[in-house]
């Protein structure tokens, strides 16, 4: 599937220089570089839009994907499947169960949405509404937000929150979506633009400051080539968030450095 794919080099998405120091985490042609001005971890170039529109979508690069560790880590794999009783031993955070606690109801946007299963599991008080870059998962997720009185557009993030009128959204979901996202910082700022100023985002994205991508590096389970475009830690997000006009709380007894993701509840910043 790589070779398949255009590498299209792109500068940090969080300040835009483009002075990347190579992490030795990547594989030939995807490089993860840390940038030299702010320190943002990011993969130095990316598939273009067209190709994760159809060619490499999110359905299908998860498939590539586990196709891949499989064949790399037979073992750790194996284990893997055969243990994931483990993950439902204790209570696990959901960005949905934090949007219900933190958003009473109204018109909620699902960046990143998929088929939309996650915006029509929310209860009848609430509109979904999504993005998605997908073609075929849109179409899917279109046909079923409508029946809640809501719809999905087809297009990037950006271009496609521009599409909605301004101040319509209580809520938005970024559910492991933002590590997708080429251009991430003009996602967040269209996102100011149409939530209400008392909405509510949550966002989940892989945790590149946790204690297992440090001991795991190339192996981490959040470094995926090439959809994993961007490698936030809890600070890096918050940095990029307020140059959106975001302020970031993180919920601590979520983010423990022992957990692969993080997740982080943004708010317009006061004008």
């Amino acid at each position: 599937m790589d070779a398949e794919l255009t590498p299209i080099a792109r500068n940090c998405p969080n300040c835009g220089a483009d002075q990347p120091k190579d992490l030795g985490l990547g594989r030939d042609p995807w490089v993860i570089g840390e940038c030299g001005q702010c320190g943002f971890a990011y993969l130095t170039a990316a598939a273009s839009y067209e190709d994760l529109s159809e060619l490499y979508s999110w359905e299908k690069a998860i498939v590539a994907e586990a196709k891949r560790r499989k064949q790399k880590q037979p073992i750790v794999q194996w284990l893997d499947q055969k243990t994931r009783w483990r993950l439902h031993m204790f209570p696990r955070p959901e960005t949905k169960t934090f949007l219900e606690k933190l958003v009473p109801g109204g018109n909620i946007v699902d960046i990143g949405c998929g088929n939309g299963k996650v915006g029509l599991a929310l209860p009848d008080r609430y509109t979904p509404y999504g993005v998605e870059i997908s073609k075929s998962l849109a179409a899917e997720a279109d046909a079923e937000f409508r029946k809640r009185g809501g719809f999905c557009v087809h297009a990037p993030s950006a271009e496609g929150l521009g599409q909605f009128e301004p101040n319509l959204f209580d809520g938005a979901m970024l559910n492991s979506y933002l590590e997708h996202e080429a251009k991430p910082l003009p996602v967040l700022e269209a996102l100011a633009r149409v939530m209400k100023p008392s909405g509510v985002a949550i966002i989940k994205v892989p945790n590149f400051g946790s204690w297992n991508a440090a001991v795991m590096k190339s192996g981490w389970c959040g470094i995926r080539l090439p959809d994993h475009v961007n490698y936030f830690t809890p600070q890096s997000l918050a940095n990029m968030a307020a140059k959106a006009g975001f302020a970031s709380d993180f919920p601590g007894s979520a983010n423990l450095p022992t957990n692969d993701n993080f997740w982080a509840f943004l708010r317009r910043e006061a004008a």
